[in-house]
């Protein structure tokens, strides 16, 4: 992605910082109608009885729709059958499933960053705008236009809508406000000052994890990015070839890869998410750079309610540049139920239900959620739950959605990325030999896929 489409992409999240104000059957086609119909006359129960399938992403995301998901059956009689598996797994499965142009799944949880030009190019989505257009389908109460020209343009791909947009999400710094008062620390101001910080708490509270953050290569991009960016480091050169050889890419791995092997848990290579969110919640970790989204389950069990702060990574030599990105609900393109999953899409990503959500820590992308009254008061009753937002809202600002080369082969670009970085972790490489093997590798990526 060049300079000017990163400047489009920004635009998703320039329409979402309005919450920073508060903050300071048979598959059926789906031709328009163009009369709209009272909103008393929409018929929720139309496709009663039929059962779609819904493969989830076993983050929190797919966790709470879920959870949820019987609240839908009661209002519309489409039974639904939710699968979740983690990432690597649910991945592996859905491409299974898409590249057989199966109908054993009918929609399903994407991110546009990682795979949207694939999954378009293979022609897996099934394009939304139709649905969304078609009012005899679409409840008159929908209000599409809440989400913002930004936030949909961003889910778009050759002109198709790819999804629904369900959260926006970034990593944040948690951390524990009553450790860092016992150890007389001060919370980091600049990106220097992180192993600092560690190499104190390792000293004052020495049965603590210092610092943790993603090591699973294939996780690693989405939290090492920050670093990567507050270094300077661009993904691509201006002929589009990988970048990580460059002296801001070289300074970014050792940093990061520093960091989890001098004061990371052990086996950090093996942490995703899950690992993070257990060794912070039960209070193994002083400090954890961890998704936003991993909120909700960070505070579910109450213990770091209230000695918990959290804040965006903090600047490095080239500023502050924080990682953003979103998921989305999608309808395959071989669903033979294209409208029953439609209404799934619609009633997940309603007004009332994204207050729902966010109300266990689920990020909304409509920006009237934030002002919503049971919304605000629930962030007002908590200090962390306002730090989240104030977090949220500096991403949506600032962020940037590049994690990898944009290039059709971008989740294996990713992979070997995370595996430059892990060779640093254990000793295998240097950061300028593991940024010159994936520079090398990226660049035979590019070259196959045709995108230099």
């Amino acid at each position: 992605m060049r300079r000017s489409q990163f400047g489009a992409f920004l635009l998703l999240f320039l329409v979402v910082a309005a919450f920073a104000l508060w903050a300071s059957g048979q598959k059926e086609p789906a031709t328009q109608s163009t009369s709209a119909a009272p909103s008393g006359a929409f018929d929720w129960k139309r496709y009663s009885g039929q059962t779609i399938q819904f493969l989830a992403d076993d983050n929190p995301v797919g966790q709470l729709l879920q959870q949820h998901a019987s609240e839908f059956t009661a209002l519309t009689g489409i039974q639904v059958t939710v699968s979740l598996y983690s990432e690597q797994q649910f991945r592996q499965r859905l491409q299974t499933i898409l590249q057989a142009k199966s109908s054993d799944v009918d929609l399903f949880m994407s991110l546009v960053s990682l795979e949207g030009k694939t999954y378009a190019k293979a022609g897996w989505y099934t394009d939304i705008y139709p649905l969304v257009k078609n009012t005899s389908l679409t409840s008159p109460d929908y209000n599409f236009s809440d989400f913002g020209s930004g936030v949909i343009k961003s889910n778009e791909e050759s002109g198709q809508l790819t999804g629904v947009p369900m959260n926006i999400e970034g990593p944040v710094l948690y951390y524990r406000t009553d450790v860092f008062q016992k150890c007389g620390i001060s919370p980091p101001t600049k990106l220097e000052d992180l192993p600092v910080i560690a190499q104190k708490l390792k000293s004052c509270a020495p049965n603590m994890i210092p610092i943790a953050s993603r090591g699973l290569a294939a996780a690693v991009p989405y939290t090492f990015s920050n670093f990567f960016h507050n270094f300077g480091g661009a993904y691509q050169d201006a002929q589009g070839m990988s970048n990580l050889s460059t002296p801001q890419g070289i300074q970014a791995i050792d940093f990061y890869a520093k960091l989890l092997k001098d004061y990371g848990p052990p086996g950090v290579i093996n942490y995703s998410f899950p690992q993070l969110t257990a060794a912070y919640s039960n209070g193994q970790t002083a400090m954890s750079f961890e998704s936003s989204n991993e909120f909700g389950g960070i505070m579910k069990s109450g213990a770091r309610t209230n000695d918990t702060a959290i804040t965006v990574l903090p600047p490095g030599p080239a500023g502050s540049v924080p990682v953003v990105i979103g998921w989305e609900l999608s309808i395959s393109a071989f669903s033979q139920k294209t409208n029953p999953a439609w209404y799934f899409l619609q009633w997940a990503s309603t007004k009332d239900m994204e207050v729902t959500l966010g109300l266990q820590g689920l990020a909304p992308p409509r920006t009237s959620v934030w002002d919503d009254p049971k919304f605000v008061d629930w962030l007002n009753q908590v200090p962390v739950r306002k730090q989240w937002a104030s977090a949220l809202s500096t991403l949506a600002k600032t962020g940037s959605g590049l994690l990898a080369p944009q290039i059709l082969l971008q989740p294996q670009s990713r992979q070997i990325i995370g595996q430059a970085v892990g060779s640093v972790v254990l000793g295998q490489a240097s950061a300028a030999q593991a940024a010159k093997s994936a520079d090398d590798q990226i660049n035979a990526l590019i070259k196959q896929s045709g995108n230099q």
